[in-house]
């Protein structure tokens, strides 16, 4: 694919956005400055690794974060693993304030011990899906490059029963849908605060994100949209697949989480449900204020990995 190594000088306006002289606001409405795409990551952190791998679809190296538990590296054991997805424009740091409280829990035994792969969007806007254009191969990626390439280089657990999805914001779309879509591939789903807009409110509310991921096509949009995979898939999911959805009590997107309960109830399908207290749209107030063990979820799900 062409185009994808982006001049990187311009992408400073997506991953600096803040430090701009325009809002968040006006970047998610323009969609001239969002399609310029970074794949590496140079820095990193006390809690992650940072790893690449050589991507045919984006032809070049994507990078992500990935956090082995304790005694990774002096046993053979093999480990579930949980693949994150960070909401607009985030980066795989924005995972960091559940992977600390997850090596803490770890060490308390509260917490299954596994691994969590913390993804990369270049552009902060891709809804974790293909751009229908092909600048953007988020979803041939994920599925069929990078989780191939975790369970060759780590121990994992290398099937179904050992791989979740979770995320936060526009990972949470993300997580509803490819975990929907990918139901023989995943075991869990867990959508925080999930941005699960409707082809409408991306017309109506997300230029950017409309015109450069579904090319302004509402058709594209509802095939890669979660309520639509929801009730494609809902006989594949029901009783098949741990689901868990949390929103923060004071959230702006507590009704689609609410309406997406919901929609999980009339399908019948069981799953957790929650809203945090005194929560706004923030994943590190989220887990402040989360009541009981946020890990409870995964000793279920891989309790006997």
């Amino acid at each position: 694919m062409k185009n994808l190594k982006a001049a990187r000088s311009g992408f400073a306006a997506v991953l600096l956005f803040a430090m701009a002289s325009v809002s968040a606001q006006e970047v998610v409405s323009n969609p001239n400055v969002v399609m310029d795409l970074e794949w590496e990551i140079e820095s990193w952190t006390d809690i992650w690794q940072i790893e690449q791998f050589e991507s045919g679809a984006v032809g070049g190296k994507v990078s992500y974060y990935i956090y082995l538990p304790p005694g990774y590296e002096a046993g053979d054991k093999r480990y579930p693993v949980i693949y994150w997805f960070h909401g607009a424009y985030g980066r795989p740091y924005s995972a960091s304030p559940v992977v600390k409280r997850l090596d803490a829990a770890i060490r308390a035994g509260e917490a299954p011990e596994m691994i969590v792969v913390s993804c990369i969007d270049p552009t902060g806007l891709s809804m974790w899906t293909e751009s229908k254009d092909g600048r953007l191969p988020m979803e041939t990626l994920l599925i069929k490059e990078l989780i191939p390439h975790i369970d060759r280089s780590y121990r994992t657990v290398s099937d179904r029963s050992g791989r979740g999805i979770e995320g936060f914001s526009m990972g949470g779309y993300g997580s509803a849908y490819l975990g929907m879509k990918y139901s023989n591939t995943f075991s869990s789903i867990s959508i925080l605060a999930g941005a699960l807009h409707t082809p409408q409110t991306f017309r109506e509310r997300r230029k950017a994100i409309f015109e450069n991921v579904f090319s302004s096509d509402t058709e594209y949009a509802n095939e890669r949209s979660p309520w639509t995979l929801l009730g494609d898939n809902a006989g594949a999911v029901r009783g098949n697949t741990s689901v868990r959805i949390f929103v923060g009590a004071d959230d702006g997107l507590l009704e689609w989480n609410r309406d997406y309960h919901d929609k999980l109830k009339e399908l019948e399908i069981d799953h957790e449900w929650g809203v945090v207290p005194d929560s706004p749209h923030d994943l590190e107030i989220i887990m402040q204020n989360w009541e009981g063990n946020f890990f409870d979820f995964y000793q279920r799900v891989f309790g006997d990995e």
